[in-house]
């Protein structure tokens, strides 16, 4: 039977529509380039009140904006199954979950806030994730408390406030290894392990179940593991009050040189000098697919870029300028 030209234009119609339907957020393209497939950065800011989203392979780089809820900004993840971002919220001390961020940043009306949690910590730093849980790094000082404050993501997108947990360890960049949680210990050379985090209750206080020492590090602030390659990146910000004397260190095999109690400088290669514009590098990110180093310096204000294979004093493979850079997370599907 053949089918008349009006009924053989509607089923060729419902084809093209089913076609474009079942493309995914994911997909949606950014600066040339397309989440998932090329890699996307995410930079906070405590300073501009902007979101930064960097397309990792757009040629040439350029980082796209969307307006924050605050001027002052810290630790962030993306969600991709949402496609949303969590933010720590500096200027009103919450969590800020904005909504499909990828799909709205052309939006005129910006991009929405999915919901924000209620205002708990008052120097929140670094943010982790795992199994719809965020955790907060809080900061202490002669104001405030050295504490973990945790969330959950529940299933109508609410971020509700579950307890904090109180520690006897300055606190800035963290992040989850399977269950355990790794916490640079700040105004020190060392890092912390908190085996079994999420199993404490809540307002339980929680003690390192070991530490790592990095001998040479002066005080170290962003880190960040990548379980397949078994590497382990740390910064070092040196003196606060520098900008120029910063370095990072790349940890191969971390696994096994993590067993002792001390990391020696034989055990990582340092990129670090004037050549490499590093003054206060606060957070790290790493791209196993491409082996580079993306590091959010806040002294220079730069996102500074660094190929696996450079060591020693070297200027960075690029530089992107970011006004108040203060974290970094990285995505690739």
């Amino acid at each position: 039977m053949k089918l008349s030209f009006s009924k053989l234009s509607l089923l060729l119609l419902t084809a093209v529509a089913l076609a474009f339907t079942s493309c995914d957020d994911d997909d949606d393209p950014i600066l040339g380039g397309e989440i998932g497939d090329d890699g996307t950065l995410f930079l906070s800011s405590n300073t501009s009140g902007m979101v930064g989203i960097l397309s990792l392979e757009d040629e040439p780089l350029e980082i796209e904006t969307f307006a924050a809820q605050g001027t002052d900004a810290d630790g962030i993840y993306y969600d991709d199954d949402q496609g949303n971002i969590f933010q720590v919220n500096r200027t009103s001390n919450t969590v800020v979950e904005y909504n499909d961020v990828i799909d709205d940043l052309d939006d005129p009306n910006g991009v929405d806030i999915e919901s924000e949690s209620s205002s708990d910590f008052d120097n929140g730093r670094g943010l982790a994730y795992r199994n719809d849980m965020l955790v907060v790094a809080n900061d202490g000082d002669t104001d405030s408390t050295n504490a973990f404050y945790r969330y959950e993501i529940t299933g109508d997108e609410e971020i509700s406030y579950v307890g904090m947990h109180p520690t006897n360890i300055n606190l800035w960049g963290i992040q989850f290894f399977g269950t355990s949680l790794y916490a640079v210990v700040d105004n020190s050379d060392s890092i912390a392990i908190f085996d079994n985090f999420l199993d404490n209750a809540a307002g339980d206080t929680v003690v390192p179940t070991r530490y790592i020492q990095i001998d040479g590090i002066t005080r170290t602030h962003g880190l960040e593991y990548n379980s397949e390659d078994d590497i382990m990146i740390l910064t070092d910000i040196g003196d606060a009050a520098s900008n120029s004397d910063g370095g990072i260190m790349i940890i191969d095999n971390f696994t096994s040189v993590a067993n002792d109690s001390v990391i020696t400088a034989a055990d990582y290669t340092m990129i670090s000098g004037a050549s490499t514009m590093l003054g206060n590098p606060v957070d790290v990110a790493y791209d196993a697919d491409e082996d580079r180093i993306y590091v959010a310096d806040r002294a220079t204000e730069m996102l500074l870029i660094f190929d696996m294979d450079m060591s020693g004093d070297v200027a960075p493979a690029e530089s992107l300028a970011f006004p108040g850079i203060s974290s970094l997370f990285l995505y690739r599907d």
